[in-house]
């Protein structure tokens, strides 16, 4: 059996888990991470003073969907159905065959497990005979096959059609109330909602469909204890940024004094505040680890506020710099992880996949977790900062995206999508009419045709950054190095070192390296 405990493990108590995935939350939103931040966020502060905090994590691509993928597998974007992530609504996920996720391997280790929020990289329904979902029935590929035991997910996120809250697959409202508009992509509807769908309710939402799992754990602990392990998705700091005035009984719109979205990023601080409180009112505080990031680098719009959601770092979410996938990354477990302790050593945040299941006492298989490092060493304080954690790690660009592109981004006036299409930020989609057409530009509809049944992308058309002790070396959509930086003396990304006739061999290993992670069936041990 591929999944075992060792003796002593088997004796020791297992942490719970929460993982909290933040979108669009930048390395420098936050006070801890960035002294000049405007936000005030007292529960990711909290988290720095009681826990360990990372301050060279990094999201496997700088973009939501192939992350996602990568944070439940511990799998390269790559080794997933498309290389730049799977978008659509409706279509096969970027879980292969035979992939499982964390879910999956924890469940299978006795766990109870749940997801919430955005989803974000694919998953069938049934259809009906036109081939369009059938929302009576649970999905053919969905949270129940990724191995969650109770789920309450918006496919797409709050950005995006299906507006619906999908509880256990199924439509929250009921399939017979959804609003069904007449926008097709590739002959499938796609224009989907709840009726009177509220942006601003989300976060609300969420808080209390975890509240209704954690209940419906205490009570099935006092037939069978069990651990459970929690995948908490929020919808800040993702455009369309639609504050609440209130949550959590915490006052939210208007609150930074800046944005809209600024003021969702505040409110991924209120979630999770938020869920520690239901944890402690449950007395399953003590015994859960906590993980906070986020699935791509910061959108820097306010910096004409004096707030730099990329703290300085050079690039955005989309980019292969730096400000596009270095996150904020902090683990907290009472007792076992010491308090306030800071690392520097390069990490990704998928290596929380291979970190859960060593603590768990699962058995990692050996066709799965591909790219994921256990940081349990380095959490229980068994390796300390002169080490390194990792060899090597690969992040990749969102798709379009060169080695020289950093976006030119200034005071965010515009907001760039997944596709290069410029549009207003924070804007909301309003929910579809029935019976009528959404009317669009020529343009907008063949990008909406793209992004629908996407399933796959040129890898050529990514480009990729390998970290090697302080030095990151960038590729270019043609594959070949670009870009070389000493990230300990230069994290801003200024000089460009690839041409200094000194850098000419460590250029050619670390290429060698990079090809050979590329062809590789795993990067890391079992």
């Amino acid at each position: 059996m591929a999944h075992v405990w060792a003796a002593e493990d088997a004796k020791a108590p297992r942490p719970n888990f929460l993982i909290v995935l933040t979108d669009d939350v930048g390395w420098g939103d936050f006070p801890c991470y960035n002294p000049k931040s405007k936000l005030i966020t007292p529960n990711v502060d909290r988290l720095a003073r009681e826990g360990m905090r990372f301050t060279n994590a990094h999201t496997p691509a700088a973009l939501c969907s192939p992350t996602r993928y990568s944070i439940v597998t511990g799998n390269y974007p790559w080794r997933g159905r498309a290389p730049g992530g799977t978008w659509g609504f409706h279509v096969p996920s970027q879980i292969l065959p035979g992939q499982k996720t964390v879910a999956n391997l924890l469940k299978e280790g006795g766990y109870r497990t749940a997801m919430f929020g955005k989803q974000g990289f694919g998953g069938e329904h049934e259809k009906l005979a036109d081939g369009n979902p059938d929302f009576t029935k649970p999905m053919l590929e969905g949270p129940r096959a990724w191995g969650f035991d109770f789920s309450a997910i918006i496919p797409r996120g709050h950005q995006a059609a299906p507006l619906i809250f999908l509880v256990n697959e199924l439509p929250e409202v009921g399939a017979e109330k959804i609003v069904v508009g007449e926008k097709e992509q590739r002959g499938i509807r796609v224009d989907y909602s709840e009726p009177g769908w509220d942006h601003s309710a989300v976060g609300r939402r969420l808080l209390g469909h975890a509240e209704k799992f954690l209940d419906w754990h205490v009570s099935q602990n006092k037939e069978s204890a069990a651990p459970f392990f929690m995948h908490f998705c929020s919808d800040g700091a993702h455009a369309p940024w639609v504050p609440a005035d209130v949550l959590a009984e915490k006052p939210l719109k208007g609150k930074t004094q800046m944005t809209d979205h600024t003021d969702m990023v505040m409110e991924t601080d209120i979630l999770l505040g938020a869920l520690m409180a239901m944890l402690e009112k449950r007395g399953l505080l003590a015994d859960t680890l906590i993980c906070f990031t986020s699935d791509n680098g910061g959108l820097p719009h306010e910096r004409s506020f004096g707030h730099d959601a990329v703290g300085g770092l050079r690039g955005k979410k989309s980019f292969v710099f730096e400000g596009g996938h270095r996150v904020p990354f902090l683990i907290r477990w009472p007792g076992k992880v010491a308090a306030g302790v800071v690392r520097d050593q390069f990490v990704g945040t998928h290596d929380i996949v291979a970190t859960a299941l060593e603590l768990a006492g699962v058995k990692i298989p050996e066709d799965q977790c591909l790219d994921a490092v256990s940081l349990a060493p380095v959490l229980l304080g068994r390796r300390d900062d002169s080490q390194p954690v990792r060899r090597h790690l690969l992040v990749d660009s969102s798709p379009g995206r060169d080695a020289t592109d950093d976006g030119g981004f200034t005071n965010g006036e515009i907001v760039m999508d997944v596709d290069g299409v410029l549009k207003t930020p924070g804007r909301p989609k309003a929910a579809p009419k029935a019976g009528t057409k959404t009317k669009g530009k020529a343009k907008e509809k063949a990008r909406q045709q793209r992004l629908a049944g996407i399933t796959s992308l040129p890898s050529h058309g990514i480009a990729h950054a390998l970290y090697e002790g302080e030095f990151k070396l960038i590729f270019n959509i043609q594959d070949q190095p670009a870009a070389l930086y000493n990230l300990k003396a230069d994290i801003a990304e200024q000089t460009n070192l690839i041409g200094q006739a000194e850098q000419a061999e460590r250029v050619q290993k670390m290429t060698g390296v990079y090809r050979e992670i590329r062809a590789s069936k795993r990067s890391t041990g079992p």
